[in-house]
């Protein structure tokens, strides 16, 4: 009864007045799929050096096939910026600062999603909570209120953007589209909206993006976050649950897919689990057609060996003692074992005019079988984008923080008008 009283509610909150005139306005948009043309492509500057490293990287090579909106903090971030741009010679005309209040370097997730119906833009403006976080792990993600949220709705106003609201929960990196279908985990969106009905979030991510909406099952445990270990004693962060580390359209008849191969999956706990589920998304995508009852073409990518990147080592004291880290170890004892893991991934690669910003990981001293890896990604990325020119960058930086390129980018579709 308590179930059904809460999807009653849901379905009168949804259907106010407010959310029908919002439908009406949400059915001229679409969200395009990343391959369409693009006006700029947004990124928030980073705070660690490390991060920013990997941005100015990816800068110089998106700059000149796509006008970038750098998002700062304030003016000595602009200062901090410009600097870095004229010392890696990236052209300055076609970047424009838009001072604000940052939540983290993630745009994708909390940022604008911009939609279009092809003569003006509108942001689709979901609910946020942190990546469903457990609470006690929420305390460094609150540290700026005024940004957690916000920055979509700051944005409208300030460039007179129109914006398609919900109160259901999800972050940019959770969704995956092609022109007509949009893709993501069932198990992630209703972990994001504990109470909400499923046909509930499904009709509501359908009124937002104008797509039809196919779920896969679950994500991997690598890009979990629990109040404790992903797995035994695997720790890291990430989106938890996020689509775009491991499946992603390349264009409207073919999907690409990560499948982590017996071998490597032999060497470390969490990779044996994580190769399951991969197997199931992938079983999934086969039965999955398009908008026309079509089949997909499936190409499968390899993944990154977790065993030459993650750390291991005994559990410091100062991890153990300090608030939100303790949380995750509370089952854990100072020196015992543990591995902390970086979000690898060669899925969570970026799509604009001209170019792909592919991952690449090996470095001197790990197995060649990592380079090969390298190699096969890329071999098989200009295959599918035989008009676009493939630049590879070590995301590693980003990865040890939960995430990676595409997570720290969003683009803004072209349109006519509006611009």
């Amino acid at each position: 009864m308590r179930t059904k009283g809460k999807a009653a509610l849901w379905t009168t909150v949804l259907m106010s007045c407010a959310a029908i005139q919002a439908a009406a306005q949400a059915a001229e948009y679409t969200f395009p799929p990343e391959w369409a043309p693009h006006d700029a492509m947004w990124m928030a500057w980073a705070e660690p050096p490390e991060h920013r490293e990997v941005q100015i990287q990816m800068m110089q090579a998106i700059v000149p096939h796509t006008p970038l909106r750098l998002l700062v903090r304030d003016a000595d971030d602009r200062r901090t910026a410009t600097e870095a741009l004229r010392a890696a010679d990236i052209d300055e005309a076609r970047v424009t600062f838009v001072e604000h209040a940052l939540y983290s370097v993630w745009t994708r997730d909390y940022g604008p999603r911009f939609l279009t119906n092809g003569e003006s833009l509108a942001i689709a403006d979901l609910a946020w909570n942190a990546y469903g976080y457990p609470a006690e792990l929420r305390v460094g993600f609150e540290r700026d209120p005024m940004a957690v949220g916000k920055l979509d709705n700051d944005l409208a106003a300030r460039f007179e953007i129109a914006t398609i609201t919900s109160d259901v929960v999800g972050e940019g990196g959770g969704i995956e589209v092609s022109s007509d279908v949009l893709m993501t985990y069932r198990e992630t969106a209703m972990q994001r909206n504990p109470g909400v009905p499923l046909e509930v979030i499904e009709n509501e991510y359908q009124r937002l993006y104008g797509k039809k909406i196919a779920w896969l099952s679950r994500s991997p445990l690598s890009d979990r976050v629990f109040s404790g270990p992903k797995y035994e004693n695997y720790f890291g962060w990430g989106a938890n649950g996020h689509i775009d580390e491991y499946v992603r359209f390349v264009d409207d008849r073919t999907i690409v897919i990560a499948q982590i191969d017996e071998k490597d999956a032999a060497e470390d706990a969490l990779s044996t689990v994580d190769r399951e589920i991969l197997l199931e998304n992938l079983a999934e995508l086969e039965a999955l057609t398009d908008a026309n009852g079509e089949p997909y073409e499936i190409v499968t990518l390899p993944t990154p060996a977790l065993q030459h990147y993650m750390w291991t080592g005994p559990l410091p004291e100062d991890a153990k003692a300090r608030d939100v880290m303790g949380a995750w170890y509370r089952s854990f004892e100072v020196g015992d074992e543990i591995h902390w893991i970086p979000a690898l991934s060669y899925l969570n690669f970026v799509i604009t005019n001209g170019i792909v910003l592919a991952p690449a990981y090996w470095q001197e001293g790990i197995p060649e079988r990592e380079r090969e890896k390298d190699e096969e990604v890329r071999r098989t990325l200009t295959r599918l984008f035989p008009d676009r020119k493939i630049v590879q960058i070590n995301p590693l930086a980003l990865n040890w923080s939960g995430g990676g390129m595409h997570c720290i980018t969003q683009q803004q579709p072209s349109v006519v008008a509006g611009q």
